[in-house]
C-alpha cells in the first residue's frame, strides 16, 4: 500500500508536465497564508537521496550506494527522519512506469543541467529504494 501511495505521489508530481498542452498560458495562484495545513515539530530531520549518476563523484562525495550498510545504519540512527527523493536533477528525471520508452540513465552532457542529460528511474532502482525504506523503517 505504501509503495502505491509513493508511486502515485511521484506520478502526480509529473502530471502537469504530461498535461502541459492542456494548460492555459497564464494562471493565478492564491495562497492563504493564515491557514495552517501542516506542522513540523522540533525533532524533524530531513535528508535527500539525490538522482546523481555514478559518474558524478567529486569532492569525495559519490551517489548513494543503496546496498552499502552505512546508508541503512545512518537512516536507522534517526527516529524522525524524512527522506526526500530527488534533489538537483529532480526536474530531469522520468519514471519507468507504464511506458514502452527506453529507460536511459543520466549521462554526461555538456549542455545539460549540471552537465547531465535527462535520466530515468528504473523499476529496479525503485524496488531497491523501496527495499531500503522497508528495511530501515
Amino acid at each position: 500500500m505504501e509503495v502505491r501511495l509513493l508511486l502515485l505521489a511521484l506520478i502526480c508530481l509529473h502530471a502537469p508536465r504530461w498535461a502541459s498542452s492542456q494548460q492555459p498560458d497564464e494562471a493565478t495562484v492564491i495562497v492563504k497564508g493564515s491557514t495552517r495545513i501542516a506542522e513540523t515539530d522540533e525533532n524533524y530531520v530531513c535528508a535527500t537521496i539525490d538522482w546523481w549518476p555514478p559518474e558524478k563523484c567529486n569532492y569525495n562525495q559519490c551517489p548513494w550506494d543503496l546496498d552499502h550498510p552505512f546508508l541503512a545504519q545512518a537512516i536507522q540512527a534517526f527516529d524522525h527522519l524524512r527522506i526526500r527523493l530527488g534533489g538537483s536533477l529532480q526536474d530531469r528525471v522520468v519514471y519507468d512506469v507504464g511506458t514502452d520508452s527506453p529507460c536511459s540513465p543520466f549521462r554526461n552532457m555538456s549542455n545539460g543541467l549540471f552537465g547531465f542529460s535527462d535520466g530515468c528511474l528504473s523499476m529496479d532502482r525503485w524496488d531497491k529504494l523501496n527495499d531500503l525504506f522497508q528495511k530501515t523503517g
